[in-house]
């Protein structure tokens, strides 16, 4: 028992999330196929944007290219691709029953994303870190970080923590005196 605890702890979670990754991209694919099978032009619509996002999501498990990476910035959190896959798993649902696995497959995985950015001892892939979002955006990744880095390091704060926008209206005493004639700021 106590050797299969060591291998479970010796796992590389980067690895198994990429796979689940390449799974939900997987479903997404599958879902999209089953949605345009169901007819229609709005389905046709639907499936062939559940398909794109599919291809999207597996291309993101091998290659980052920044012209997507940086409309799509919310696929590098836990968060933000749980409730895209929530998103998506909603969309493929539909009649059939391939379509309603796969529907239900990919929105798990985005609700159990949704909850893994809680919880602070898990780490996110490679891929989905900061710095693979700031690599896509310099292109290869320099030494002083791309956009996104700046940006972060720049305005980095835990959650929670007050803003850096200066004092508060209440902390500076502002009270604002309006009558019905005039508008006068004491």
């Amino acid at each position: 028992m106590d050797r299969v605890m060591d291998s479970i702890r010796n796992v590389n979670h980067s690895l198994v999330f990429r796979i689940i990754n390449i799974i939900v991209a997987c479903f997404m694919i599958i879902g999209g196929v089953c949605t345009i099978i169901t007819g229609g032009f709005p389905q046709f619509i639907r499936g062939i944007y559940c398909i794109v996002f599919g291809v999207v999501v597996f291309l993101f498990e091998f290659r980052l290219p920044s012209i997507i990476t940086q409309h799509a910035s919310f696929l590098f959190s836990f968060i933000g691709r749980g409730i895209f896959y929530i998103f998506i798993g909603c969309i493929i649902l539909n009649y059939l029953p391939l379509a309603i696995a796969s529907g239900v497959i990919v929105a798990v995985f985005g609700v159990a994303y949704v909850i893994l950015q809680f919880i602070p001892g898990i780490e996110a892939p490679s891929n989905m870190k900061r710095q693979a979002l700031d690599d896509s955006m310099d292109g290869g990744g320099g030494s002083s970080g791309g956009r996104a880095a700046q940006w972060a390091a720049a305005n980095d704060q835990p959650y929670g923590s007050p803003t850096n926008y200066g004092p508060s209206a209440a902390d500076t005493g502002y009270t604002a005196n309006v009558s019905h004639n005039s508008t006068s700021v004491v």
